[in-house]
């Protein structure tokens, strides 16, 4: 009986610390293809430090769909210069925040509806791919 509950004690640990470290999205829709497709489950891993082309599992503070997690990638960081597409008033992006685009940028809502992302609302970076040539 003791051995069943250090298992059962041992395996819930793992569970936490595992939830803690990864999260499992489902991309929506083609906002990110060719790189992503409709249907597909990332696996994004926590960070301290987030650069420019790394792709992002995050949940905006105004979404406009039911969609839980947005995946896109970072096309700036803080202290990066503001797109010029980006109409903010800000020369460069504030400390704790990233500007995001999806790779297929036609079907992509991104930082230019959602503004900037705030970094406490980021779950984790996609292991890299690199964007898709042209874009």
């Amino acid at each position: 009986m003791v051995a069943i509950l250090v298992v059962v004690v041992v395996a819930l640990t793992a569970l936490v610390v595992l939830r803690r470290r990864y999260v499992v999205a489902r991309v929506w829709g083609h906002s990110m293809s060719p790189t992503f497709h409709d249907g597909e489950r990332v696996v994004a891993t926590r960070r301290r430090v987030y650069r420019a082309g790394d792709v992002i599992v995050f949940r905006p503070r105004s979404a406009s769909s039911d969609v839980a997690w947005r995946i896109k990638r970072i096309v700036a960081v803080a202290g990066d210069p503001v797109p010029a597409w980006l109409e903010t008033g800000h020369r460069v992006v504030p400390a704790g925040r990233v500007v995001v685009v999806g790779d297929n940028t036609g079907h992509s809502e991104d930082s230019r509806q959602l503004g900037y992302i705030d970094l406490a609302s980021v779950a984790g970076a996609v292991p890299h791919r690199p964007a898709p040539e042209g874009s």
